[in-house]
């Protein structure tokens, strides 16, 4: 069987990369990988579990077919001699976080035994803690955890210190001696340096959060790294409070609240650095979930940087330049459309413009550019905030989200009498956008004069540039429309992107002008499909077209323009 519990297999993400060879060395049948594919899209479990569970090959055949083809030794600990002494060089809560338990020297370098030896930023900080070279292997999870359990009473008393927490008490009043108790808790030099490991680990990975998220007996560590999560270890459930409560210090809140959720905002200095780390908390069966939003001052960029061939670029810096009008970008949650509006920010930013932003909450500081932030229970919605922007005289206002009427015909209103407003709405598409205002009470005469341009986006993760190579597209992939695809690739994996074949995102784009055409659907309510049929008359590509083409420049792969666009 797979390992205890059904962890998942370790291995998998790079399996993804090797399947075909899995099929061309007899491992697996091409029928069975499809049916491994097909359970891993329902169950949501990973490649390698499944081919395993299923039968279809054994945990050791697969992974000394990993060691084959990454040049990674795999051991067997059962069948190697195992050195108490080098065993104890490694905490007990680090070999359960990092899956690995070093077990023996050679050559001048301690063997690492690692569930997942292509994480190259655990590997890191093995090394760092062996004080050594390490020669990571491929093991069996299970395995690994039995040697862990095999060695733990000879672990050094020190190291132990770290697991035992004093929980405070269940009483839902909390005392003031519980309270100080608690902070003194979280602020012991354990509790400190793991947290700070925990931020700096995330931001070296360039993730946008952190989950930290309390099981019955562990807790889950998660980052979202280019807009999906990625396991990264668990904690000993006794460190769960304190860790959370060194959080909560951290970002200002009450430390001794543990029923309701609570929200707040800490600048740190990482690496000489600022980072501005926004905490939020939510109370679950298990304990309070934290999850950690990292906003780095390196998020914020150019229009340059967003993706855009040459002619938009050029066309949409001159919409948001205009002096009066209203710019839309339109897409689901997690699409980059703040992002889009920070980097038109950034373009038309000058001591000559009063530019106010509404946000909720405010993402990045930008210098020059005065920022409100909402607050709905201290009666400051989106429409409250507009109205007294309004008479700030500004020039430029951006909305962070166009909501209600109520807001959507203020924002048309101020377009029309002389101001420039960015704003967003949560709709796939650019006609879509349209339609959305009409809906929202906008009249028609109003939008088809205060309208300057729409744009609808998504993220895609990047090809890792270290790790590239083409392929012959998969037809049977593709969707109508795009089968006349000449060119493909996708990343091998490599140490770069730590073996996902990915590194960073970029968005795919239908920039859509409006011209007297579209003003005149607008005035007779066309329906989406008219409006869309007069954007492709007009040139504008849809979103599938612009991710086509950064499919054959090598920028990103079919997956996953298929990914972000099956669902429109």
């Amino acid at each position: 069987m797979l390992n205890p519990g059904g962890t998942p297999f370790q291995g998998s993400s790079t399996i993804l990369k090797f399947e075909k060879d899995l099929v061309a060395e007899g491992l697996v049948t091409a029928d069975q990988l499809s049916i491994a594919h097909i359970s891993k899209e329902n169950l949501g479990l990973d490649l390698g579990s499944i081919l395993i569970k299923k039968g279809f090959v054994t945990e050791t055949k697969l992974l000394e077919f990993l060691a084959r083809h990454t040049q990674i030794p795999y051991v067997s600990l059962k069948e190697e001699s195992i050195d108490p002494e080098i065993v104890r060089q490694m905490p007990l809560h680090l070999a359960r976080q990092h899956k690995a338990v070093p077990f023996a020297e050679k050559d001048g370098k301690i063997r690492v035994a690692m569930a997942n030896p292509f994480d190259s930023f655990a590997r890191d900080d093995l090394k760092d803690l062996l004080k050594t070279e390490i020669e990571p292997c491929l093991a069996s999870l299970k395995e690994i955890q039995e040697t862990i359990d095999q060695h733990a009473e000879g672990t050094k008393v020190d190291d132990e210190k770290i697991l035992t927490v004093i929980l405070p008490s269940k009483s839902e009043q909390e005392s003031e001696e519980e309270t100080r108790k608690m902070q003194a808790m979280a602020s012991g030099p354990q509790v400190v340096a793991a947290v700070n490991q925990l931020i700096a680990r995330s931001n070296a990975e360039k993730a946008s959060d952190i989950h930290i998220e309390p099981g019955r007996n562990q807790v889950h560590v998660r980052f979202r790294v280019d807009g999906l999560l990625r396991e990264r270890g668990q904690m000993p459930k006794s460190m769960h409070l304190p860790v959370v409560s060194r959080i909560k210090i951290l970002a200002g809140l009450d430390i001794a609240e543990r029923r309701v959720p609570q929200d707040g905002r800490v600048r740190v200095l990482l690496v000489g650095k600022p980072l501005d780390m926004r905490v939020s908390t939510c109370p679950t069966q298990f304990g309070e979930k934290v999850v950690i939003r990292l906003l780095s001052k390196d998020t914020v960029i150019n229009i340059e940087s967003l993706g855009f061939r040459e002619k938009d670029r050029k066309l949409f810096s001159d919409i948001i330049s205009k002096s009066h009008g209203i710019f839309l970008a339109t897409g689901p949650t997690g699409s980059g459309k703040s992002t889009t509006l920070y980097a038109a920010l950034m373009r038309i930013n000058s001591s000559e413009k009063n530019i106010i932003s509404i946000e909720d909450p405010i993402e990045n500081e930008i210098e020059g550019i005065n920022q409100v932030a909402v607050h709905a229970k201290a009666g400051l919605t989106f429409a409250s905030v507009l109205r007294s922007v309004l008479r700030q005289d500004p020039d430029v206002i951006m909305i962070g989200e166009i909501r209600d009427a109520e807001t959507a015909q203020i924002a048309v209103r101020a377009a029309i009498t002389g101001h420039m407003v960015l704003s967003t709405l949560h709709t796939n598409t650019a006609a879509g956008a349209i339609s959305r205002l009409l809906d929202l009470g906008v009249e028609p005469f109003l939008l088809s004069s205060a309208l300057k341009g729409v744009l609808a986006q998504r993220l895609v993760r990047k090809i890792c540039p270290d790790c590239r190579q083409e392929v012959k597209p998969d037809v049977s992939k593709l969707w109508e429309g795009a089968k006349d695809l000449k060119k493909a690739f996708q990343g091998k994996g490599c140490k770069a992107c730590g073996y996902t074949g990915y590194s960073g995102r970029v968005a795919i784009f239908e920039l859509a002008p409006i011209n007297d055409t579209i003003r005149g659907l607008m005035h007779v309510r066309a329906s989406d499909d008219k409006i869309v049929g007069a954007f492709r008359e007009m040139g504008v590509k849809s979103i599938l077209k612009d991710g086509v083409e950064k499919i054959e420049s090598g920028v990103t792969t079919v997956e996953e323009v298929l990914r972000v666009t099956q669902e429109d």
